[in-house]
């Protein structure tokens, strides 16, 4: 700058484009030469040449990198979407660290993931074997539909529900369904013109206890699974299992109130007839509290309850 400013060394004349034009990432300055520093950029309006690539953004200087100066402000989204367990971060690219799943101002410790151990934890009363056998489901799921989680949060309240619905994920069927008691509860349909399937039923099963021909049919159609002529699918298999509960989880947007900690607002949605005094409601609140406490964090005392 001290050689060029009001110099203008460039390659005609004063306040004309570098020659030959800067490379990809690169900026022509106000005093004629290429670089990629804020000096270089800063007001160019020089945008990134060839677009940045997947996970990158193209910075307000008009070069690309992945780094928060990079990212921050940009409305680049994660291209392509981001694996399973990772998050699109606010600046714009994938990642699993807090950093990037962190969606709320504060920051805190937001990771949009469960780790082995921490699933160990939650369901330690399975023997290591049938541990092992749900872990797998669950990532085999992650491959058929994606867990929108981005928070914590969501992910601790998820998994309180599927240990609730499951009694632990020792079972993938409703025990009164199981013994016929409740089994043809659940054939009423709110979503003509499906209706239940002679002789099938529709009573709870999977991770979240998956019920009703509509919830069948509805997650059937997103897994590529026909569930509604076939429901005892759903118990016969790790993977859909998993896969059903995150179909409902996503369908009923049930991470808008996990993002916001309210637990009571994810029972009000799996399940509104546990509100109030119940047994019911009180067990689920537990199962939640275990699993804050694999995860490392304190007991929750706010907005427990619908």
């Amino acid at each position: 700058p001290l050689h060029c400013e009001g110099g203008g060394q460039t390659n005609n004349t004063n306040g004309s484009l570098c020659q030959p034009p800067c490379g990809p990432g690169m900026c022509c300055s106000k005093w004629g030469f290429c670089g990629n520093t804020p000096l270089h950029c800063e007001g160019g309006g020089q945008t990134c040449q060839p677009p940045c690539g997947p996970g990158f953004c193209c910075s307000k200087w008009g070069f690309c990198g992945d780094t928060p100066l990079h990212c921050e402000g940009v409305s680049q989204k994660c291209e392509p979407p981001c694996a399973p367990g990772q998050c699109c971060s606010k600046w714009g690219y994938c990642g699993s660290t807090p950093e990037d799943c962190d969606t709320q101002p504060g920051g805190g410790n937001n990771s949009a993931s469960i780790t082995r151990e921490q699933f160990d934890c939650i369901f330690d009363n399975l023997d290591p074997a049938t541990r092992d056998k749900r872990w797998k489901g669950f990532q085999e799921a992650l491959t058929m539909i994606p867990f929108k989680s981005q928070s914590q949060n969501e992910v601790m309240m998820f998994f309180a529900h599927v240990s609730h619905e499951t009694d632990g994920l020792q079972t993938y069927e409703e025990y009164c369904g199981q013994s016929g008691q409740c089994a043809n509860n659940y054939q009423d349909s709110w979503c003509p013109p499906v209706e239940a399937e002679p002789g099938k039923t529709y009573y709870g099963r999977g991770w979240f206890q998956l019920s009703w021909p509509c919830n069948y049919k509805g997650a059937g159609d997103e897994l590529g699974v026909d569930l509604l002529k076939n429901p005892e699918k759903v118990a016969e298999s790790d993977t859909l299992a998993a896969a059903t509960a995150l179909w409902f989880w996503n369908a009923n947007n049930m991470g808008q109130p996990a993002r916001e900690g309210n637990f009571g607002g994810t029972t009000q949605i799996i399940n509104p007839i546990e509100c109030g005094a119940t047994p019911q409601q009180e067990n689920r609140i537990r199962h939640y509290q275990k699993v804050r406490k694999c995860f490392g964090l304190p007991p929750e005392t706010d907005k427990l309850k619908c």
